[in-house]
This record gives C-alpha cells, structure tokens and sequence, in this order.
C-alpha cells in the first residue's frame, strides 16, 4: 500500500494540456537554453532526483540531457515527474525515445500532476524481502507482514479479523539489524493503528509510531541502512 508520489490531473483536455505544457517548455527553453529542471522518480519508494536541461525540442516532443542514475529509472517508470520555479505546477512526461549513449531522453504526451510525496512525514523504503513482524495488543499476540516501511510509520498484512478498529493502540515488534554489528535486535515500538483495508482474506493495517528513544534510533539506522543498499544497487544497473 505504498502511496503514490505523484497522479496526472487534466486541467482543460488531455490534449489541450499537452499542447499549453509543450508551448510552456518552449517558451522557457527559447528564454534561457541552460534552464535547469528537476526530475523525480521513485525507485523501491525510495525517491530519486536531479537536474535535466533541454537538449532539443521537437514537434510534439522534449529531449532532456539527464544523468545515468535518473536515466535508469525513468527507463524502470516510462515516465518522469518535472519541477522547476519557472512552471506553474509539476509536469509529468511519458518516455518516447532513450539514448544511452548520450543519456538524453526523449518526453512526450505530457500531462500536469499532483504531487502526494510531501505528505509523508519520511522516507519509505521497500525491504528486500517481505519481513515477518508481530503486533502486541489486549493480551495477544498477531502476525504480520510488512513490504516497506519509514520512520514515522508502515502497513502491516495480517489476516483479516485479526486486527480490528477498536485496537487503536498497540506494539509493534520487528527485528532489525544492527548497522555495523551485522547483530539482530528486536525493536518493540508504540504503534497506533489508523486505517484498515480488506484486501480478499488479508486485512492491511495502516499504523504510524510513537516511538521511543530506542526504537526511533535502531529505525534510523536501519532505514539509512537499507536507503545506502538501494542506492548501490541503482548505481550498479544504471
């Protein structure tokens, strides 16, 4: 249940707002040729940023020089989020072409977006494997799953009617390894249950922290930990 960090919005038509977008960009790249632009994608929900330029604009189309990190996962996504002080609102452009060998990528079919990624109160990070938790309310014990998580909170698939709205208060118990000892340590963090969602015989808890002292720093590391792994690991592909 990893939120989005962006949706295209059509504002008048899908084809009036490519052309007012087009006609946007072309404007901006006949003022100034170097005008940078920021460029996110989202990669294992870890976000993934940098600066582009215009390399050249074409009939209905945008080439952007970008870096190989970027290049990469706009290749993952087909699409790219575009920010810059000189648009209005973020842009989203759909993949026409790819050059590796220059880097540059060819956008098209552009739409306007909202942008949810500032909402969250952290970074999510996707784990490498689904990770095996526990939450502790009324007495009781109740297995999970977990897929990603962030410091200020995560979504927990247990089994339907195990969980219910009325434990709003509870604990999460999670193993975390120690950065630099390799050790296993079982975090136990105060957790408030906010949503439920049924999902076929699953129920997909929505949970955010309260953390102490303690869990909040073994968060930490972890998360730091596993945001140093997925960024090799883009580095090595890209």
């Amino acid at each position: 249940m990893a939120l989005k960090a962006y949706n295209d919005v059509i504002l008048v038509s899908p084809a009036d707002d490519r052309e007012s977008i087009l006609a946007l960009l072309q404007d901006i790249y006949a003022t100034d040729p170097t005008a940078e632009f920021s460029f996110l994608n989202v990669y294992k929900e870890l976000p993934i940023t940098s600066s582009a330029t215009i390399f050249e604009i074409k009939k209905s189309s945008v080439e952007f020089n970008t870096n190989s990190t970027q290049f990469f996962t706009i290749g993952e996504a087909r699409e790219v989020l575009i920010q810059s002080n000189l648009l209005s609102t973020s842009v989203i452009g759909k993949v026409r072409e790819l050059d590796s060998r220059r880097l540059q990528v060819t956008l098209g079919d552009f739409s306007y977006a909202v942008v949810h990624s500032e909402k969250r109160n952290s970074v999510r990070v996707r784990l490498k494997l689904p990770m095996q938790v526990q939450l502790a309310f009324d007495g009781k014990l109740v297995g999970g799953v977990i897929r990603d998580i962030s410091l200020g909170g995560v979504c927990v698939t247990t089994m339907l009617g195990e969980v219910t709205e009325q434990s709003g208060e509870m604990e999460l118990r999670i193993k975390l390894m120690e950065a630099g000892t390799g050790t296993q340590l079982e975090s136990v963090i105060p957790t408030r249950l906010i949503r439920i969602v049924e999902n076929g015989p699953h129920a997909e808890c929505a949970m955010v922290f309260s953390h102490t002292s303690q869990s909040e720093r073994q968060m930490s590391g972890f998360i730091f930990q596993r945001q140093v792994e997925i960024i090799k690991e883009l580095k090595a592909k890209a």
